[in-house]
């Protein structure tokens, strides 16, 4: 159990460092504990968001936390990101402008993070990104191997393979045509399901 789970969140209003981490109980961050400049909640197997009224917050590990989908947009002060294998994480926000160090590798689901010049910056394993997703190196030779399968006549290991996750990850690749279809699907579905169009058609 964490300080978060054992003593009332007023005597908690005025912390700046709090360690929560690999407490089994924690599913939420007290929103009001706005002086915090350091967190960490990382291995925590309920946390599944991070308030976004932490705006004081400069240090921020929440590695290995296996539910948590979303960065809060309004931690402008930001330096320090460890989110390291945080497998429904979808995107870092953009605004984290003051990031100079950002570790997300192993975060599978990352389509996007901050552009960071000037600043230390691993995103190994995270093959939907786009910086990373160009000179992806399973890439080259998925490809090879196609030309050289049909080249042998080898259609059931073909066929076998295309089954596999790997070959799903690389074609259903947001830049990739099985990406790009998908989005369209869903546009249209989403489309549909607009009430202004369902009372036209009614």
């Amino acid at each position: 159990m964490c300080r978060i789970c054992t003593d009332p969140v007023d005597t908690l209003v005025k912390v700046t460092w709090l360690d929560c981490s690999s407490c089994p109980s924690l599913a939420a961050i007290p929103p009001e504990l706005v002086s915090l400049v350091t967190l960490r909640c990382s291995r925590n197997p309920l946390l599944v968001s991070i308030p976004d009224t932490l705006v004081n917050l400069r240090e921020l590990y929440c590695h290995e936390c296996p539910l948590l989908v979303s960065i809060p947009s309004t931690l402008a002060k930001l330096a320090f990101l460890h989110c390291v294998n945080c497998p429904l994480l979808p995107f870092i926000p953009s605004t984290l402008s003051a990031l100079t160090y950002l570790n997300c590798s192993g975060c599978r689901r990352l389509t996007s993070v901050p552009s960071m010049r000037r600043a230390s910056q691993y995103c190994h394993g995270c093959p939907w990104l786009p910086q990373t997703a160009a000179a992806y190196p399973r890439h080259l030779p998925a490809l090879l191997r196609i030309q050289l399968w049909f080249r042998r006549g080898r259609k059931q290991t073909f066929r076998r393979w295309i089954r596999t996750r790997a070959f799903n990850e690389w074609i259903f690749h947001p830049e990739r045509i099985g990406g790009k279809l998908a989005k369209r699907q869903l546009e249209a579905e989403l489309d549909n399901m607009r009430p202004e169009k369902r009372q036209k058609t009614e």
